[in-house]
């Protein structure tokens, strides 16, 4: 099978997303999304199987600079303060985006008819944001900077602190998302919280 040039693959997950996001998934068509992108239909059945597993591709095309910080913050992050408020300024970034909370509905309104996209959506987002995480959480104890009982809940605590309530009010569209200074404020918080809760 030929590999999809980078930028033919990301017209089609930009196409993917729109059309997602302005029909929903169930009214959201390959043909439609193949005629966007603009590629043929064989093109987009072989390179992404089906409608479940290119939405699940453009969620995680959504997460992906999310990834990179988290990859790197190990790399380039040697004090836990400056390095975890990154990975969660890179979070609360991407979690409170517009389209990002309108997908988050989008998945929510169909898992009755299609559960098992609940499961790939976790697989190709979430798991990977709390590997990534509770990595660097283990190395951060390795050097006796933090105390790390258990990565994968630690990591679980502080992902939650930063979505909790306030995401749900804008999921509600109670709110419609957060300033800069109200993204800022949150991190701020939420990593003091945690790094108060995880001292060596």
């Amino acid at each position: 099978m030929k590999t999809l040039s980078q930028p033919k693959r990301q017209a089609i997950l930009d196409a993917a997303r729109q059309a997602f996001l302005t029909r929903g998934y169930s009214g959201a068509s390959m043909e439609a999304i193949a005629e966007a992108a603009p590629v043929s239909k064989p093109t987009l059945y072989s390179h992404f199987g089906g409608k479940h597993e290119l939405f699940v591709a453009v969620i995680a095309d959504q997460c992906q600079s999310l990834f990179s910080t988290l990859a790197a913050a190990p790399r380039v992050q040697s004090d836990p303060v400056e390095g975890l408020k990154t990975i969660a300024a890179a979070f609360v970034d991407l979690l409170y985006a517009e389209e990002s909370l309108s997908l988050y509905r989008l998945l929510i309104a169909e898992h009755a008819f299609f559960p098992e996209l609940g499961r790939q959506v976790y697989e190709a987002s979430a798991a990977p944001m709390i590997a990534l995480l509770s990595d660097y959480l283990v190395k951060l104890d390795r050097r006796g900077l933090l105390a790390i009982k258990d990565a994968d809940l630690s990591s679980g605590l502080l992902f939650g602190m930063l979505q909790g309530v306030t995401h749900f009010r804008c999921l509600m569209g109670v709110r419609t998302g957060l300033s800069e200074t109200e993204k800022r404020q949150l991190v701020d918080s939420a990593v003091d919280l945690f790094l108060g809760g995880h001292q060596p």
